[in-house]
């Protein structure tokens, strides 16, 4: 009988015979038909050890072979430590900072980076660059409205100005409504469609129906930046009570205010009586000029509208003196906004040549406001904000509008800090890596409300201890 030992040697026999046919053609061959497979898989293996070995000795007794950064104005970024260099008339010059080593550089390419043994034996010159300029520069230029916020004192904090690089959806204030603030001085102004207007005296906001509005308190870098508007007096009538024109045979005084009312249109229209003729007046001056003192003069009694009908002043010649009593206040006293609770008045500006300066005001949450704020870097009492909202790696460039007095001045580079750094021409725009298209116009008086950094001109950033790096 045949054991289970001797059948697997005959299988294994029979298969060694099929497949020295198949690959030498002859069944009986002496050589097994897959040693030479073996064999150059154990020799292909030895000899990539011993390539890699080689390779391996070479990295240890000359490190860091990278010469690429061996160019005429390439910036180098150290990985190890992440220092900066240009590399400058074969030297290495250590640079301050980003933006200092791109206006060298003259272009806005990334750095080389090599590792520190790649730069051993190189070199170093002296350190170059504009101390106090930027390492970080904006990705994506914000093209966007400005948003400047004022933040109500808090205990161990006074009042606060804000400034958000962003736009917030909430609705801004309508025509017919209007906030109340009061400077640092006391005084009080009236916001309205994108102005201030001064109020001039308490009895004036008590006509208007302001009596019991609280203002809100803003500091003078809040209220700076928003055009001023004319102030809400009470409109001067010289020679308030002295005799006027007729009207339908009937005498009159200066000072006396006129309704004229069409009951085929429903529409009524106010005049003032003056010296020589009648003036249109809107609803807010003739509130205004039935509330001051002077008026009792031209009225026997209190003073009031005096109702006349269609053609009543027909005759009366319009009045070529005096103040315009109709474009330059609210057609009627707008509403007085009531702040939320925990909320923060703010000024959204517009950006753009045309648009710049046009300010809307509304209400955000406080929480909203101080999302992501941080302090600026030196703040000035009055003049700047005390903190700023910029996401990281974000910022703008931005120029003053240009006005009547003059041209738009020169463009200004704002970081994440919150800092404004103008450049020096459009030389340094394009070396930083931006064009004119990332440029956006804002009122001047916004970007007074940054702190200023160092002007980024090339030839300061070649300044180093004893001469001037380069040719």
């Amino acid at each position: 009988m045949e054991s289970r030992r001797d059948q697997a040697h005959a299988y294994f026999f029979v298969l060694g015979r099929l497949s020295a046919a198949v690959t030498h053609g002859r069944p009986n061959a002496l050589e097994l038909p897959n040693k030479r497979f073996r064999l150059g898989t154990l020799l292909g293996v030895v000899l990539s050890v011993v390539v890699m070995a080689i390779f391996g000795i070479i990295g240890l007794l000359k490190p860091g072979g990278n010469t690429s950064w061996r160019a005429q104005g390439a910036v180098v970024l150290n990985e190890d430590s992440g220092a900066k260099y240009v590399y400058l008339d074969g030297k290495l010059h250590p640079v301050h900072n980003l933006a200092s080593a791109r206006l060298v550089a003259g272009s806005a390419g990334p750095p080389v980076a090599v590792s520190a043994n790649s730069l051993r034996g190189a070199e170093v010159g002296l350190p170059i660059g504009i101390p106090g300029a930027p390492d970080e520069l904006p990705v994506e230029p914000h093209k966007g409205a400005w948003t400047v916020c004022a933040l109500p004192a808090v205990e161990g904090s006074g009042l606060k100005a804000a400034l958000l690089l962003r736009a917030d959806p909430t609705p801004p204030a309508g025509p017919e409504q209007a906030a109340l603030v009061a400077a640092p001085d006391g005084v009080t102004y009236l916001l309205w469609q994108g102005r201030r207007h001064r109020v001039t005296a308490p009895v004036v906001l008590e006509t208007l129906g302001y009596g019991a509005v609280v203002p809100t308190p803003v500091t003078l870098a809040w209220l700076n930046p928003i055009p001023s508007g004319p102030d809400v007096a009470v409109p001067d009538t010289p020679g308030a009570g002295q005799p006027g024109p007729q009207v339908d045979g009937k005498p009159t005084r200066v000072g006396q205010v006129f309704e004229i009312r069409n009951p085929a249109t429903g529409t009524t229209q106010l005049y003032l009586v003056r010296a020589d003729g009648k003036a249109p007046l809107s609803r807010t001056a003739a509130a205004l000029l039935l509330a001051a003192p002077a008026a009792r003069q031209a009225y026997s009694g209190w003073p009031t509208l005096i109702e006349a009908g269609p053609g009543a002043l027909a005759e009366v010649p319009e009045s070529s003196s005096g103040p315009d009593l109709v474009g330059t206040l609210p057609p009627s006293p707008p509403k007085a906004i009531v702040p939320p609770p925990d909320s923060a008045l703010c000024g959204r500006y517009d950006s753009g040549s045309e648009e710049a300066g046009r300010v809307a005001f509304q209400f955000l949450p406080r929480a909203v406001v101080n999302a992501g704020a941080a302090p600026v870097t030196e703040h000035v009492g009055g003049t700047t904000v005390d903190q700023v909202t910029i996401p990281l790696g974000g910022g703008a460039l931005v120029a003053g509008a240009a006005t009547a007095q003059g041209s738009a001045g020169p463009v200004h580079l704002v970081t994440a800090t919150g800092t404004r750094f103008p450049l020096a021409g459009p030389g340094e725009l394009k070396a930083l890596g931006y064009s004119e298209t990332d440029v956006v116009h804002v009122a001047p008086q916004l970007i007074d409300l940054l702190p200023a950094g160092p002007v980024l001109r090339a030839q300061d950033a070649l300044h180093l201890s004893g001469g001037v790096a380069g040719p």
